[in-house]
């Protein structure tokens, strides 16, 4: 199973693309696993990290053998519990750092791992039913799935990239136990990284175009739009029996039933 060309924020990369240098590996680590209020993600990051963060904090002892697939430059690491052994996967080695890389969906042998994770990856799979089969066939009787996957953002038409909802995501795994779906941010935190995103997408016209992009005052623009999207989402918390919802992101996590 392959997948195609990322066009995500924080996604594994696509095959034949070029090595990144130690500097580059570090800088997409620490926006990704410290993102501050000058990224125009920043919000995204932050709501995604914190629930990160406390599924990481709630595993259960004994997960020992990790699996990350497409593992991209692999920023959350050190979330893992003290003493698992991870595993990175990807499809090509442009980020120095997966162990095995590979075209193959998943060349291990049953049984293997006590959690699965995919971190903004998983909506590259292109058959996601036979990927979710896989992920059950390399865990252990009661091992973890936790998958991550962005609702709202923009993606190239002409790859298998796709969206989930809420209803999607439980109907893949709907024989697994203890199954939970939970939004990494609101309409607020949407706001925030489209408008961030268009703002970035006119300064990277501007660098293409040879014109100077006055990089401090981006930031201070970026700056400002996550200022603007942290006092929205306190009005949203406000307004939390509206029945509809548009989240930013989804994380799905999941048990494998014992045998």
């Amino acid at each position: 199973m392959t997948r195609p060309q990322e066009s995500s924020a924080q996604t594994a990369p696509a095959t034949g693309r070029r090595r990144l240098s130690a500097a580059e590996l570090a800088h997409n680590r620490q926006t990704r696993r410290h993102p501050r209020p000058t990224q125009w993600d920043y919000l995204h990051l932050r709501r995604l990290l914190e629930d990160l963060e406390r599924f990481f904090n709630d595993l259960p002892p004994g997960v020992v053998d990790v699996l990350d697939i497409w593992c991209g430059s692999r920023p959350y690491d050190d979330l893992l519990p003290k003493g698992a052994r991870c595993t990175g996967l990807d499809i090509d080695d442009m980020y120095g750092v997966a162990d095995v890389v590979t075209d193959e969906f998943l060349p291990f042998e049953d049984d293997s791992f006590d959690l699965v994770m995919s971190i903004e990856a998983f909506h590259y799979a292109p058959d996601p039913d036979a990927a979710a089969q896989e992920i059950r066939r390399v865990l252990r009787p009661g091992g973890f799935v936790l998958i991550t996957v962005p609702h709202v953002f923009d993606y190239s038409p002409d790859t298998l990239e796709r969206r989930f909802t809420e209803a999607q995501l439980r109907e893949i795994f709907a024989d697994w136990d203890d199954i939970r779906v939970i939004e990494n941010g609101g309409r607020a935190v949407v706001w925030a990284a489209v408008t961030g995103r268009l703002l970035q997408r006119y300064q990277r016209a501007r660098e293409r175009a040879g014109a100077s992009a006055r990089t401090p005052l981006f930031r201070m623009g970026y700056r400002l739009i996550n200022r603007i999207g942290q006092a929205l989402e306190r009005l949203e918390k406000r307004l939390a029996d509206d029945p509809l919802t548009l989240p930013m992101n989804l994380m799905l996590t999941a048990r494998k039933p014992p045998a």
